[in-house]
């Protein structure tokens, strides 16, 4: 069922690590300009097609593809691969969004992953999680995905 109105991309993005690191869902090609204007200046797309890809590639914005199926969770290495490029964006004194097409599940989990990488508990992330987007809802593969990852470490 599709929404009857796209929400505006401003009151989409919503911010994980004020300035550093956000989840939104997928921008079209007029949005990116505002994505920039709101201090975004990297992508991550979770999608499991590459749509937009071309998109980054014509605005020059760096990106990263990590396709995830929907309601699924992603690899261990797709997480290593966020957390280097999360990082390297940052260190450059650039913000990171991620999306997938609502930005809630896929979104949410990576950046759950995220924030478990670097040391956040389980509990810890999606309480972050939540509070910064209270429409993310995962799915229990996420969730024990999640809980994998932190047990991994």
């Amino acid at each position: 069922m599709e929404d009857q109105t796209v929400q505006p991309i401003s009151d989409s993005l919503w911010w994980v690590i004020p300035q550093k690191l956000a989840g939104v869902r997928k921008p079209n090609s007029d949005e990116l300009i505002e994505l920039l204007t709101l201090g975004i200046g990297a992508i991550v797309s979770v999608m499991d097609d590459p749509s937009n890809l071309d998109l980054y590639k014509i605005a020059k914005l760096p990106y990263l593809w990590l396709p995830t199926q929907g309601g699924t969770a992603p690899s261990p290495e797709q997480v290593q691969e966020l957390v280097a490029f999360v990082d390297q964006q940052n260190k450059l004194a650039t913000a990171v969004a991620i999306h997938c097409t609502s930005g809630r599940r896929r979104t949410g989990t990576m950046l759950a992953a995220y924030l478990i990488s670097r040391g956040a508990s389980v509990d810890a992330a999606l309480q972050t999680i939540l509070t910064a987007n209270p429409q993310v809802e995962l799915r229990e593969a996420q969730i024990n995905f999640l809980k994998d990852l932190a047990s991994a470490r």
